[in-house]
């Protein structure tokens, strides 16, 4: 990784070894016995701090206290080099030892290695068990939450994103922060230990060999090259790793961290420029000035925006919010420089790490962090680019599969696809951190039409089923032996909205609409219709069309809209064109007999106008008031119901309004 990211994890650590070499925990008391380990520890040297401990513990005679203080350490070796098996044991020496009970850090960071194995049940006993031990209760909650939604994420699993390992590529050593290196997204850069790199000496960090930068190619059928070193201009016998190219991808900018013996110098970012095929010798960027003093500050993981006006990189320089923070540079133009370092701020960073950040080409900003509230170790966050210099949204954490419980770190996306890589070391790693490739498939939409008899329920064969996307194109097909048209060629489309017509001799013309806009997951749109034969002169039910009471007036309010209602025969009579039909409104029978058929008559000729303004043709539309003569229920009927509620609803009933079909040969004009 990168000692740019010491404390933080394994995943960052061969990422960062590059990452920064910082940290040691303080306020742990050091003995004779344990001076080459603390040693090891407080400069990073996790792997090799794991073995001097474990040799220093087996001296330690008596001193139980000691003792469960070297336990913790050992644990947070292994955790911190993402051996998490192993700081499990660890942890729960140091518990036994009753070392935690003063130090409730044990129970937080065993609880985080649980949840860095998707364990999230014992993960939240750990965490209940620091909170109930004078841990942060806030901080534990948090995570606890934390678990709850990550438990509860790799069960609904709705996200479209696909993550596969690149098992082409990846080696069972460190292999992470790969970028794409040409405009066509065919050539990468990442970084490796794989026993070919430069760096063979061995990181007291990983135990593994420094890492170095290396090339490979991919071809249109996904055929992998063999990665090749990008030679010894850019690599060296420390750590490279965590590059952006230009957009021209003419100029490298890459993160190097010099060692010697012992030491781990602060890590900067160094810029190369292409040469004809191979690249120039690499001078460092100077973002700090060391000579005046910041010789400590650690540099690293640049990224470009889309226009090469800013780089956003990572540092622990005074003035972050907490670890390691997004910072950025701007471009001066006029004078050929970058100027002053500006910290991100806290709509960005938090008071933990922050990582890998990566500008999509639209803007967006992606990085990796460890602040609560993801699955576990790091996960990486977006931030939508709100279209103005540095200026994002508050980011938000990715959905399963980008995160999992694992470190996620290092996404980049394609130049122009929406697919890319990441690097984890979850599970499915073939070595320590692996580089996965991921994708979000094209939303597929399937439209499966069947057709019924409305009075049978039988298929009906031979239906003509008509598809209409909101962008003009039509599709047809009939149905078969079972109503069904699956065979058509439906060609349907993300946000769009479709019309559906379907027709057949001898039956009402039907239909409805359906629409992909907003959808986010693939759909099959399985619909079932039901034809009414034409018979002429009889009653077709219709949506209930109400009015106002003694009036012709249609009801419309909140409750009730009975122009919606009327609006189904404007949708029957323009899919059946050739049909002339009566419409019949009828009262209940309270009232006088003339009374009534007025009323009935003025409410039959209220629909017809209502039609009529919606473009029906008067000539198709004959207005019948029925007055009480037809009612469904009579009024013994009525009167022998139990309470005044269903005598209502009866009286109801006999207040509706119908149509009949009285040809079906009119020619429009």
């Amino acid at each position: 990784m990168l000692n740019l990211l010491l404390e933080r994890t394994a995943a960052c650590r061969a990422a960062f070894t590059l990452v920064f070499a910082l940290i040691a925990l303080p306020g742990l008391a050091q003995n004779d016995i344990t001076a080459d380990a603390d040693a090891a520890f407080d400069r990073g040297g996790y792997f090799e701090a794991a073995k001097d401990y474990q040799v220093a513990y087996a001296k330690l005679k008596g001193n139980l206290d000691e003792k469960g203080r070297v336990c913790f350490l050992i644990g947070e070796c292994y955790r911190l080099s993402r051996a998490l098996p192993a700081a499990e044991e660890w942890y729960k020496r140091a518990i036994d030892l009753k070392w935690a009970n003063d130090n409730p850090e044990v129970f937080k960071n065993y609880g985080l290695v649980f949840m860095g194995q998707g364990d999230f049940d014992d993960a939240v006993e750990q965490f209940q068990n620091y909170k109930s031990n004078g841990g942060d209760g806030e901080l534990a909650d948090t995570f606890i939450n934390s678990c709850n939604n990550a438990a509860e994420s790799l069960i609904v699993g709705e996200s479209r994103f696909v993550v596969e390992p690149l098992v082409m590529v990846n080696s069972p050593n460190f292999d992470f922060a790969m970028m794409f290196a040409d405009k066509r997204g065919e050539e990468v850069i990442f970084a490796s230990s794989r026993s070919s790199s430069a760096g063979s000496g061995e990181d007291p960090i990983t135990g593994e060999s420094y890492m170095d930068l290396f090339m490979a190619e991919v071809d249109r059928k996904n055929k992998w090259s063999i990665p090749e070193p990008l030679g010894n201009t850019i690599n060296s016998p420390s750590n490279e790793g965590g590059v952006a190219l230009n957009t021209d991808y003419k100029t490298l900018y890459f993160t190097r961290c010099l060692v010697d013996k012992d030491n781990n110098f602060p890590c900067d970012i160094y810029k190369s420029e292409k040469v004809g095929s191979r690249w120039g010798a690499a001078e460092e960027l100077g973002i700090l000035d060391r000579e005046a003093g910041d010789d400590s500050s650690q540099v690293g993981q640049p990224a470009l925006t889309p226009d090469d006006q800013f780089m956003v990189f990572v540092s622990d320089m005074q003035g972050g919010q907490g670890g390691r923070d997004l910072w950025y540079i701007q471009y001066d133009e006029a004078n050929g420089e970058w100027g002053a370092p500006q910290n991100m701020g806290p709509g960005i960073n938090s008071s933990g790490d922050e990582f890998f950040p990566h500008i999509r080409k639209n803007g967006d900003l992606y990085f990796a962090s460890d602040r609560p509230g993801g699955m576990g170790g790091l996960d990486i966050l977006m931030a939508t680019w709100k279209g103005d210099g540095m200026n994002f949204d508050t980011p938000k954490f990715m959905e399963y599969p980008i995160n999992t419980a694992s470190d996620d770190f290092a996404l980049v996306y394609h130049p122009k696809k929406e697919q890319g890589y990441l690097s984890s070391d979850r599970p499915e790693s073939k070595g320590k951190d692996d580089i996965f490739a991921f994708s979000m498939p094209p939303l597929e939409f399937d439209y499966v039409p069947y057709v019924y008899d409305y009075d049978t329920g039988m298929p009906i064969v031979g239906a003509k089923v008509t598809v209409t996307g909101s962008d003009g194109a039509s599709m047809s097909s009939s149905t078969d032996a079972e109503g069904g048209a699956e065979d058509g060629e439906w060609e349907i489309g993300a946000e769009s909205t479709y019309s559906v017509d379907i027709s057949m001799e001898g039956y009402i013309s039907a239909g409805d609409q359906f629409s992909t806009i907003g959808l986010s997951k693939s759909t099959n749109f399985i619909k079932e219709y039901l034809l009414r034969e034409v018979v002429t002169n009889e009653d077709y039910p219709m949506p209930l069309v109400q009015y106002e009471f003694a009036k012709a007036d249609l009801i419309v309010n909140e409750a009730v809209n009975s122009r919606d209602s009327l609006d189904y025969l404007v949708d029957l009579l323009e899919r059946n064109p050739t049909f002339v039909i009566s419409l019949e409104a009828h009262t209940d029978t309270r009232g006088g007999i003339k009374a009534n058929d007025l009323l009935s008559q003025q409410r039959a000729e209220t629909c017809v106008n209502y039609l009529v303004e919606r473009g029906i043709e008067r000539a198709r539309l004959q207005p019948l008031g029925r007055g009480e003569s037809m009612p469904l229920i009579s009024d013994a009927e009525i009167a022998a119901l139990a309470t005044e509620e269903e005598r209502e609803a009866a009286h109801q009933m006999n207040r509706r309004t119908v149509f009949r079909i009285t040809s079906f040969d009119y020619v429009p004009e």
